[in-house]
């Protein structure tokens, strides 16, 4: 009997897409289902230009066979469907959609011209097609919300089998597009890999690196980020300089770590309230050594006025820092206040500014945020995102001979989360 082929298609590499699929793979041999289910991986683009991943040697770094269809993705947005690649990468997939037949497919976001194909095709010999996606109502990745677009957005995520979501925001926006009766998983989509990212954080060897990479000694706020609008960089530099006037000086740096069109404006900005010796603006981070920086900074600031998720907080929680997270961040799930850190209105500085001061003057609240933050990134691992992916081969018939699996582990009912 031949294997069920399951189909990964995504964008771009990413070391977080690696980390996902590989475990899945692992899952899947320590299960013993290597002669009932055959992973296959399918990337848009060897490497994304956003974030700077290294596209080389991807056969090395993952443990599934890999098929790549062109040198860069694209980007997202109408560039998905006007680049002069796309119908040369719509036509490799076809081929390999054709040929391979997958059962299951898993795709990345519902709105890219492969992923609208696959899920097409993939009707024609009744396969299920699901997505990984971040999308929820307050979000304006690339359009402003509205009626019109909605519907059609409506229609585009009604044919998908199922969803496969970070949170509830996200599992809620998409039964409304697609659907109230059809499987939405939480915890299923962003998940970093925790245990690495503690490890690292504990690790003092590139102390001095960071040190002299942030231009800092001692504690300090850190804000990694792009520096594009809805990141909202001069809303928390307004903020900081509340603060800072309120605390007569007695107060943290901000470290500002990115790059993006928005940096010489920002600069200005602080010059404007005279902080250029408090506020830094410098490059981004080696990515091994950020879970450190997240572990030495008083807190970790994603202040965001619209954001899918951000992942950047689930590293900070896991590296052991305490988080100020806007409530406009899907990620925001993931904090609970005066425990691991807090959340606010990325709209109101003032108060903003006075969580800047907590944080400042509270050390016994640090402490214990400090003390909590890993322990709470327990309940968005990579376990949860496993089981959930094999509920969804179970939910189709195609695990039905192996529910004793799913005895192995106490923790499977547990966790297991369907909104």
């Amino acid at each position: 009997m031949k294997p069920v082929r399951l189909l990964a298609i995504f964008d771009s590499h990413t070391p977080y897409l690696a980390f996902r699929l590989n475990a899945f793979q692992e899952a899947i041999e320590s299960r013993g289902l290597t002669e009932t289910l055959r992973l296959e991986i399918v990337l848009i683009g060897a490497e994304e230009a956003s974030y700077g991943w290294e596209g080389e040697g991807l056969q090395s770094l993952y443990k599934a066979p890999v098929t790549v269809l062109s040198h860069r993705f694209r980007g997202l947005g109408m560039r998905s469907f006007i680049h002069p690649s796309v119908p040369h990468c719509l036509w490799k997939l076809f081929k390999i959609l054709i040929k391979r037949r997958p059962k299951i497919i898993f795709v990345g976001g519902y709105d890219r011209p492969e992923s609208i194909l696959t899920t097409i095709l993939a009707r024609c010999w009744r396969g299920k097609a699901g997505v990984w996606n971040d999308s929820k109502f307050n979000d304006s990745e690339s359009y402003g919300k509205s009626i019109g677009l909605e519907l059609i957005k409506s229609v585009i995520v009604s044919l998908y089998h199922f969803y496969l979501c970070p949170g509830r925001d996200s599992v809620d926006y998409h039964r409304f597009l697609g659907g109230r009766k059809k499987l939405a998983l939480t915890h299923s989509w962003d998940v970093v890999d925790n245990h690495s990212i503690a490890q690292l954080a504990a690790y003092a060897g590139n102390d001095h690196a960071i040190e002299e990479a942030l231009q800092v000694t001692g504690e300090y706020f850190l804000m990694p980020v792009r520096f594009i609008e809805k990141k909202n960089s001069f809303r928390v530099i307004d903020a900081y300089a509340q603060y800072h006037q309120r605390m007569a000086g007695d107060t943290l740096p901000l470290v500002i770590c990115g790059k993006g069109p928005q940096e010489e404006p920002m600069r200005q900005r602080i010059a404007e309230h005279g902080l250029e010796q408090w506020i830094r603006i410098v490059p981004w981070l080696p990515y091994e050594q950020v879970p450190r920086a997240c572990r030495r900074s008083r807190a970790v600031l994603l202040a965001s006025t619209h954001d899918q998720w951000g992942m950047i907080v689930n590293e900070a929680l896991a590296a052991g820092a305490p988080v100020l997270v806007s409530n406009r961040c899907g990620a925001h799930e993931l904090v609970r206040n005066h425990i691991n850190g807090f959340t606010f209105d990325p709209y109101d500085t003032e108060h903003l500014g006075l969580l800047f001061d907590v944080m400042t003057r509270d050390l016994p609240l640090v402490t214990r945020m400090r003390r909590e933050s890993s322990p709470s990134m327990k309940r968005f691992s990579i376990d949860r995102w496993l089981q959930h992916h094999f509920e969804v081969l179970e939910h189709f018939g195609l695990l039905e001979k192996q529910r004793a699996s799913r005895e192995e582990s106490s923790a499977w009912k547990e966790t297991r989360a369907i909104s």
